[in-house]
This record gives structure tokens, C-alpha cells and sequence, in this order.
């Protein structure tokens, strides 16, 4: 049983023992109430049996008042205490009607006032005769004290009742007083002890609450201090990720500025020295017109100077610093086309303005790239390429007919896992350029789709690009 649920019964019991106490009061009070309309009672008795036996004597002394004197005066005072008689009986009958004992006593009051009036009526008729001393007028002076004897005893028994009345109530009411005081002595005990108790129970709950939101302030606290460690750490791998990207982009800067002067050094130092030897050598071949090394030497020079111009194209292409992206990237198709044999259907857009360096290297480094892969893995004989400004974007897609890529290999690339060098040159440059580089494939080949943002003066709507469309002659064409 918890510790709330215990200071809640002890609050009831408590709740419950001060209404006991509040009934067990009220009890007591009418108790009191009733003792004291009972010793009102008593009291009214002994009042009555006391009035009645005033007006008996009275009406007693002024007969014998009448009878020793024959005064008229004492004969109306015996008359008016006489008629006074049987109401205050009547009196005395009906606050005693609820006690049989004291309404017997009433009875037998009542027959002895009854003879003794009679008496008393015999007395004041002699009295009257006008005789001077009327025979039998002792004998009822002697029968009325008999009768007198005989009331007072009645009277005396019925003070005597309503004292033990009194005294037997005044005993139960000391009994209920007392039992009353110890039941609300007790009561009053045992309510504040389980109030007490009940206030310890709730201070003990209040301090275990307070313990726990501290505990729970406490590791929310935690908490929070762990989420900033977690944001500190997530903005350094984000700072660190940025400078990886910062590093990787210079890095492919320098890449590209180290393949240019090696294009320059090939085309402008290498180039020109093979040149001028095969002027040398056909200087000599002339006068040896019989002699076939020279002919195969000049064979050699020519196939050398065409694959220093490749390889220096291939390193730093000339013609896209000159004519532009869309240009230069048609002329590569072709020769691409023309030496790996695939055919190309070429779609690309000519632009009303030249790209920045930036965007026209990269786009054209994802082509290079991209329709290298489709010579090394797609096993495709055909292939597409487009360029075009789609509003405020730049797309560039290769499309081939090949095998296409496992499906692990790919969720690796899409969750930027490593996917070989070329393409993560190639996600590294167009992200540095705030484009998508995605890559999708089936059985039915693989699209590779770059996006870049066009510049404010570039644009779908207001570029009106003249379009070259058709297939690049291959091997096979």
C-alpha cells in the first residue's frame, strides 16, 4: 500500500472519528436536555403536590376558622381555597399522567381530598345550624386529621417517587456525562494522532515528490547537457565535414590547375619538340628516300603528336575554355564516339551566354567520367547525352543500354558510401556547386543525372537554345 493511499485512509478514519464525535455531542446534549426537562418535571411535581397541600391547609384553617368562630369572612376564605382544590388536582393529574405509580398516587389523593371535604362540608353545615355546640362536630375535626395524616403520606410518597426519579436521573446523567467525555477524550485522542499521521504520510509524499522532480530535473538536465554534447559534437562533424568538402574541393582545384599545365607543358614543350623533329627527320628522310626507318619513324612521330594532343585535351580540353561547355562537350562526344566504337545520340543545348569556369569544368568533367563508365562497365553499343537549361536549373544526363548496377552497389552510392574515385570526384564537385548528383539503374541500363543551378541570366524561358540533335558516328557507323 503506497504512502498516499495510507494517509488517506488515515484522514478518513480521522474525518470519520470527528463526526462520531459530533454525533456522540449531540447526543449528549439532548440527553442533557431531556435530564433537564425531567428535573423540570420533578420539580413542577413537587411545586404542584406543594400548592395542592397549601390550598387544603388553607381551606383546613378556614373551617376550623369558621367553625370556632362562625366568621363569614373565613367561610368565603374556606369556600375560595375549597374550589382551588380540585384544579390544582387537575394540575397535578396531568403532569403525572405518563407515571403510573404517581397517577395511582393522584387516585388515592383524590378519594382521601374527596372524604375530607365531605368532612368539611358536614362540619360547615353543624356550623351553620346556629347550634352553640353542635353535636359531632368533634368527631369530624377527629376524622378530617385522619384523612390529613393519610394525604400528607400520599403526598410525602409521591415527593418521595420524584426524588428517586431525580436521583436515578441525575445518577444516568453523571454515567452519560462521563462516558460522553471519555468517548470524546478518545475520539479527539485518535483523530489529531491520525491527522498527525496524516500529515507525516503527505510530508513524506510531498518530500518523495520533490525528490523525484529533482530527479527528474536533474536528468532532464542530464539530458539536455547530453543533446548539447550531441549538437557540439553533430556541428563539429559538420564543421569537419564542411572542411573535408572545403579540402576536397581545393584538392580537385589543384587537380585541375596541376592537369592544365601538364596540358600546357604536353601541348606547348612536348608537342612542339616532337614537331620539330619530324621536321629534322623529313629534312633527312629526303635524302634517303630508299631508307624505310625513316618512313616508320615518321610513322611513330605522327602517332606520338596525336596522343600527346589526346592526352593534353583529355587533362585540360583547349576548346572549352574557347568556344564554351556546349561546344566543347559536343566536339568530345564525337571523339569519343569515334574511338571507342559506341554510338551517341547527342542532345545538347546551346546557351545564349557562357557558363562560370566553375560550372562549364564541372559539367564537363561529369561527362568525361560518366561516358568513361559507360566504356568500362556498361557493355552498351549505344548511348545518349543531353544538356539543357530547365528554368532556373541545369541538366546534364547520360543515358546508356548496358547491364546496369548491382543493386548493392547502388544503395552504397546512395548513401554516399564510397563508389569509386571518379564519381566521388564528381558528387564532390557538383555539391560544391550547391547541385544533385543522382544515379539511377535496372536491367534496362543506368541514367546518370547531374543538376546545377543556372546562372540569374540563364534560363529556360529566355535562352531560346538552338538544339543539335542526331547520333555521333561510331565504329560501326
Amino acid at each position: 500500500m503506497s504512502g498516499l493511499t495510507k494517509a488517506r485512509i488515515a484522514f478518513g478514519i480521522a474525518i470519520g472519528l470527528l463526526l462520531a464525535c459530533a454525533l456522540v455531542v449531540y447526543g449528549t446534549l439532548r440527553g442533557l436536555n431531556a435530564s433537564e426537562v425531567r428535573v423540570q418535571h420533578a420539580q413542577q411535581v413537587q411545586v404542584l403536590v406543594g400548592e395542592l397541600e397549601s390550598a387544603i391547609a388553607s381551606a383546613a384553617r378556614a373551617r376550623l376558622t369558621y367553625v370556632f368562630s362562625g366568621n363569614d369572612a373565613a367561610l368565603n376564605q374556606y369556600q375560595t381555597a375549597v374550589a382551588r382544590v380540585p384544579a390544582k388536582l387537575r394540575d397535578l393529574r396531568q403532569s403525572v399522567k405518563d407515571e403510573p405509580v404517581q397517577l395511582s398516587s393522584c387516585d388515592q389523593l383524590e378519594q382521601l381530598i374527596t372524604t375530607r371535604i365531605g368532612l368539611w362540608e358536614k362540619s360547615v353545615a353543624l356550623r351553620r345550624s346556629g347550634a352553640p355546640e353542635p353535636a359531632g362536630q368533634p368527631d369530624l375535626t377527629r376524622q378530617s386529621v385522619v384523612f390529613a395524616e393519610e394525604m400528607i403520606a400520599v403526598t410525602q410518597a409521591m415527593r418521595d417517587e420524584e426524588a428517586n426519579q431525580l436521583a436515578g436521573r441525575r445518577t444516568a446523567a453523571g454515567f452519560n456525562f462521563l462516558l460522553t467525555s471519555a468517548i470524546l477524550v478518545i475520539s479527539f485522542i485518535a483523530a489529531v494522532w491520525l491527522l498527525f499521521w496524516h500529515y507525516r504520510l503527505q510530508r513524506i509524499e510531498l518530500i518523495a515528490r520533490e525528490q523525484a522532480e529533482k530527479e527528474t530535473i536533474a536528468a532532464a538536465e542530464t539530458a539536455l547537457a547530453a543533446e548539447n554534447k550531441a549538437r557540439e559534437a553533430e556541428k563539429a562533424a559538420l564543421a569537419s565535414q564542411a572542411a573535408a568538402r572545403h579540402l576536397s574541393a581545393r584538392l580537385l582545384h589543384l587537380q585541375d590547375e596541376e592537369r592544365r599545365r601538364l596540358s600546357r607543358e604536353l601541348h606547348d614543350s612536348t608537342g612542339q619538340h616532337l614537331a620539330a623533329a619530324k621536321m629534322v627527320l623529313a629534312s633527312l628522310a629526303t635524302n634517303q628516300p630508299t631508307d624505310r626507318r625513316y618512313a616508320d619513324c615518321m610513322e611513330l612521330l605522327d602517332r606520338s603528336l596525336r596522343e600527346i594532343r589526346t592526352i593534353s585535351h583529355l587533362l585540360h580540353p583547349s576548346g572549352l575554355e574557347e568556344a564554351g561547355f556546349s561546344t566543347a562537350a559536343r566536339w568530345y562526344v564525337e571523339e569519343f564516339a569515334k574511338r571507342s566504337g559506341t554510338e551517341i545520340k547527342v542532345d545538347i543545348a546551346d546557351l545564349p551566354e557562357r557558363l562560370p569556369r566553375e560550372v562549364e569544368l564541372t559539367l564537363f568533367r561529369v561527362l568525361q567520367e560518366g561516358l568513361a563508365n559507360i566504356h568500362r562497365h556498361s557493355k552498351s553499343s549505344s548511348a545518349e547525352v543531353e544538356f539543357a537549361a530547365e528554368g532556373t536549373q541545369l541538366r546534364l544526363e547520360l543515358r546508356d543500354h548496358g547491364v546496369g548496377i548491382r543493386p548493392e552497389m547502388l544503395e552504397q552510392f546512395r548513401a554516399a558510401a564510397v563508389f569509386g574515385v571518379g564519381l566521388a570526384g564528381i558528387r564532390e564537385r557538383v555539391r560544391e556547386l550547391g547541385g544533385t548528383f543522382n544515379i539511377d539503374s535496372d536491367a534496362g541500363g543506368t541514367v546518370l543525372r547531374v543538376t546545377v543551378p543556372a546562372p540569374q541570366t540563364v534560363s529556360s524561358n529566355s535562352a531560346e537554345p538552338r538544339l543539335r540533335k542526331g547520333s555521333s558516328p561510331g565504329l560501326n557507323s
